[in-house]
């Protein structure tokens, strides 16, 4: 049990001003009971008094620090033996002392990422028996509250409790997470700590720092510090912003600004209290993207000339809220009620409009459920939204910008609330299972940045392991585009351009039909075979058979490939199949056969670049005969 002791508070009465002062003490979020200490490089850090001494001991040990001018203290720990088990107690001058209780010396990862990261032991394969055999006093997490934020924390909100591996708690535990860490810990015997702190849905910038550098990004710092100020009047500077994307992507006319008459030329909503997919209209009946929604009001002038709230109940799951032309509120979220601020003035009396565009991302979206839709006056009266209509924007314009707050595809909001809390905390590694939601975007760079920006935080050395996205969409009959092929690819060559990163693909476990497969157990032990041989110096390929040139040979292409331990082999068929040669014109399929570390391509002299299993959801064959570990889906010039 975690203990502050505070003999101070015995003078407090005596004292004045003294029960203040030893309030002081207190720990970074991650130094709880039963926490992973870094077996090295660990850093004890917190807060004290200004100038307060400080005292570290533990584990065989003592160490003397002083906090700094605004309170902070550290003391970097040496090196400690892997399992070693104890107390950890820091203690000021001025009679506090906070004692950590079963603590135990080992490596400790960081996993995240969006919902296949978030996805829970209890929903993986063969849930039953792996919660019920996973008691392992050397295995332990600590998970992380969701908190986006509009500005960096210093502290968790909300204190983690780590947790050691017990049929009691590894249910609620990432299963990915979990899955590496156990099977790291069998390989390696030693105390394995686990930080699992993801989102399902979110964007790769929303996990980027203030401090990372992205196009646009000045501007959407500043928009973040004024949500943090001033939530209303940050919602209203973003309806501007969407209204010059709409303008600058030549979006016909001014769809927010639509008055009655316009109005009356779009089309009549079926019912606004069901999606717009149960609408019967056969456009929406699979339709994720935005539309248009509209209603007029009518007030009297005792109305006009007071505040009001709008109240427009639940939304699927992103809108963008304007009254008579002028912007009013944006929420991302179809859990959330909307209700916005109308300030007096806005509206006149007689009629007065509102529009939506409601940004949908999958699944069902619109206006749903029975909440009234109306305007709420500060005396208590309020005026009904009735005769809903909508309009569907062309295809440019599907889908508009997010707020920069937006914890789905905002930026910086979650690195804000749940990585920056974490401090310089020296994570061995860090897992990165996320890319869905990046889809059409430029990921490598994206990639690239991440690296970059949590290892300025938690060292140089920190390596990453990158989830390669598993299959899902449609079955490619034919070769073509795919937009998740792409990005499986920028994963690949990002972490082939980075000096520490692994790759650990899920091309061959996914679900064509279902984005969350619930075979996270080969996942998880791909990410710890990998982390094994690159950092632990396991014998063996890290990531598997990777291409390493692809080079005409006659009539013939040479594919060569790094990372086989044994030999290439095909499943199911002579040689293996998605292979595909691709010229200016086109990408057609090829014959191919494995031999050794190579594979020998028909028929492709004329290629200009070589693609193998591209597509939504391609069937991959080709495997290492020794290491079991399918080849990673690639896209490889050819050279002559």
């Amino acid at each position: 049990m975690r203990q502050l002791i505070m003999t101070a508070a015995l003078l407090a009465h005596a004292v004045p001003g003294l029960a203040a002062q030893a309030s002081d003490l207190q720990l970074d979020s991650l130094f709880q009971d039963h926490m992973v200490l870094p077996r090295q490089g660990a850093v004890v850090s917190g807060r004290a008094a200004a100038r307060e001494a400080v005292t570290v001991s533990g584990f065989g040990g003592s160490w003397k620090t002083s906090a700094d001018g605004a309170g902070r203290f550290s003391v970097t720990l040496p090196s400690l033996p892997a399992g070693q088990r104890g107390s950890l107690a820091v203690s000021g001058d001025r009679g506090q002392r906070i004692t950590l209780e079963d603590v135990v010396s080992g490596d400790v990862f960081l996993c995240s990422g969006q919902s296949n990261m978030q996805l829970s032991v209890n929903r993986a394969l063969n849930a039953d028996t792996v919660i019920g055999t996973s008691s392992n006093p050397d295995l332990r997490m600590a998970t992380v509250a969701v908190d986006p934020t509009p500005a960096p924390r210093a502290r968790l909100a909300k204190p983690v409790a780590w947790q050691a591996a017990a049929p009691g708690t590894v249910g609620d535990w990432s299963a990915t997470c979990y899955f590496f860490g156990k099977e790291l810990q069998r390989r390696l015997k030693l105390p394995i700590g686990l930080v699992h702190a993801s989102l399902g849905g979110s964007n790769l910038t929303a996990w980027l720092s203030p401090a990372a550098s992205l196009p646009d990004y000045a501007r959407q710092q500043e928009l973040l510090k004024l949500y943090a100020s001033d939530p209303a009047g940050a919602s209203i500077a973003f309806g501007k912003v969407v209204e010059r994307w709409w303008q600058s992507s030549n979006g016909p006319g001014r769809p927010w600004s639509a008055a009655q008459a316009e109005l009356a030329t779009w089309k009549s909503a079926p019912d606004v209290a069901k999606n717009w997919e149960n609408w019967g209209v056969p456009e929406l009946s699979g339709y994720d993207g935005s539309i248009w929604y509209g209603a007029s009001v009518r007030v009297n002038a005792a109305q006009a000339s007071q505040p009001a709230t709008l109240e427009l109940g639940l939304v699927d799951e992103v809108d963008t809220t304007w009254v008579n032309g002028q912007p009013v509120g944006f929420t991302a979220g179809a859990g959330t009620p909307r209700a916005y601020p109308v300030a007096a003035g806005m509206l006149k009396a007689g009629d007065n409009t509102v529009v939506l565009n409601v940004l949908d991302l999958w699944s069902y979206g619109g206006m749903y459920g029975d909440a009234p839709r109306r305007l709420r006056f500060a005396d208590g009266s309020v005026a009904p939204l009735t005769g809903w209509r909508w309009q569907m924007p062309p295809a440019a314009n599907r889908y508009p910008p997010r707020a920069p707050w937006d914890a789905m595809a905002g930026v910086s909001v979650l690195h804000n609330g749940m990585i920056a809390p974490l401090g310089r905390f020296p994570f061995k590694g860090a897992l990165w299972y996320q890319g869905e939601s990046n889809v059409g975007s430029p990921y490598q760079g994206l990639l690239a940045r991440l690296f970059r920006d949590w290892r300025s935080q938690f060292g140089e050395d920190m390596a990453f392991g990158v989830v390669q996205l598993a299959n899902f969409g449609p079955r490619p009959a034919q070769p073509g585009e795919s937009g998740w092929a792409r990005l499986r690819e920028e994963q690949r060559r990002a972490v082939l351009a980075d000096r520490n990163a692994v790759l650990a693909t899920a091309i061959d476990v996914g679900d064509p039909g279902d984005i969350h497969p619930a075979n996270k157990q080969v996942v998880g032990e791909r990410l710890a075979r990998a982390f094994a041989v690159r950092l632990y110096g396991e014998p063996g390929s890290a990531s598997g058979p990777m291409v390493k040139s692809a080079t005409v040979q006659g009539e013939r292409v040479l594919v060569e490939f790094d990372g086989v331990d044994g030999a290439l082999l095909a499943y199911g068929a002579a040689g293996p199949i998605g292979f595909e040669a691709c010229t200016a014109s086109g990408c057609r399929w090829v014959e191919a056969r494995a031999a050794g570390s190579q594979v020998v391509l028909s028929g492709a002299a004329d290629a200009e670049r070589i693609r193998y299993c591209w597509g939504d959801s391609p069937t991959c064959t080709l495997y290492d005969g020794k290491s079991g570990l399918p080849a990673v889906p690639f896209e490889q010039d050819v050279k002559r």
